[in-house]
């Protein structure tokens, strides 16, 4: 080992960047099991999701980029989210339950435990998100056309999700043109530094009438978690709006939803319900949204719409028109 390489390692260990030696490792593991394994037997691809306070697509976007991944590989994707943390199991839960299977079946049938004491595996660890955002997914056709086709032949919903889906089922008629908002606060925080810029009420109130009238919409299906956007939407919009049942906050939150003691406490239900609104959402015509990871899931889950609005606002503290003031150069 060169003195230059043992210095890097050595500032390695003394900075405690300890991620990047796991990481190095586990990438020198998967090499070798690639090596022992490939031609000759399955090769099984763990992806390892894990944050946090991360949201549910967040960690379906990670888990497509990973299921792409292992099937262009010829491995088999399985989906662990029991070994580190998430949102929506404890340490303790962990030991048993894999929080992505309360909300989705694995992309191919095998459980992580059945798999995790195989030594002919590999391990990803929260793989890459397909294609960014929004923003590169409406620009190019052939990305969205795979990544749709991906989803259908791999994320199915548990039946809790079937379940809450069929809820609603008499009430979305689908000989109806439906136009689909999805409309959030800038994550109920009031300093969301890093999240998207959320178009204000008027703005987005303007655009539904303008789409409703163009395409012919006469009922919106509305997803949101803000009940400031549900009440100003049912008085301008009365006995036109759709929504599921969820529990909703009102004006602007000093944490983030991930961080809330009663989000975490409820967090599985809460977000089965919104899995049944982001497939609505996905059967609709049209769609209206600002760049989350909830429009990105919903565009990928839908066959394509006749006409998608996504607003490009900005992030907060960033790049957002308030903070880059011309002015000040």
């Amino acid at each position: 080992m060169s003195i230059k390489s043992f210095l890097g390692k050595t500032r390695t260990l003394v900075s405690g960047d300890f991620r990047e030696i796991e990481r190095n490792c586990i990438e020198a593991k998967n090499a070798r099991v690639i090596r022992r394994y490939k031609g000759k037997e399955d090769i099984y691809c763990v992806l390892r999701l894990y944050t946090d306070e991360g949201g549910l697509f967040n960690f379906f976007l990670k888990a497509l980029g990973g299921i792409s991944y292992s099937i262009q590989r010829g491995y088999i994707p399985v989906i662990d989210m029991q070994t580190k943390e998430n949102i929506f199991c404890d340490a303790k839960e962990r030991k048993t339950k894999n929080a992505w299977e309360f909300f989705f079946e694995q992309p191919a049938g095998v459980s992580f435990e059945q798999i995790k004491d195989k030594k002919n595996k590999i391990v990803l660890e929260n793989p890459r998100m397909p294609g960014g955002t929004m923003q590169s997914l409406l620009h190019m056709d052939k990305q969205a056309a795979y990544w749709r086709k991906l989803c259908s032949r791999y994320i199915h919903f548990t039946p809790a999700v079937n379940a809450e889906i069929e809820k609603y089922k008499n009430e979305y008629d689908k000989t109806d043109r439906w136009l689909g908002v999805l409309a959030r606060g800038t994550d109920y925080l009031s300093k969301a530094v890093g999240h998207a810029v959320q178009p204000d009420m008027d703005t987005l109130t303007e655009k539904i009438r303008s789409v409703k009238e163009k395409y012919g919409c006469k009922r919106i299906f509305l997803a949101t978690e803000d009940l400031q956007i549900l009440d100003a939407l049912n008085i301008a919009f009365p006995g036109e709006i759709m929504t599921v049942e969820q529990k909703r906050y009102r004006g602007k939150q000093d944490e983030k939803l991930g961080q809330k003691e009663d989000y975490r406490r409820d967090a599985v239900a809460m977000n089965i319900s919104y899995l049944a609104a982001i497939h609505y959402l996905s059967r609709c015509s049209c769609l209206i949204t600002a760049d989350t990871g909830g429009a990105s899931g919903a565009y990928l889950l839908s066959e394509g719409y006749e006409y998608t609005h996504c607003w490009f606002l900005g992030t907060m503290g960033s790049t957002d028109e308030k903070t880059l003031d011309i002015s000040r150069i």
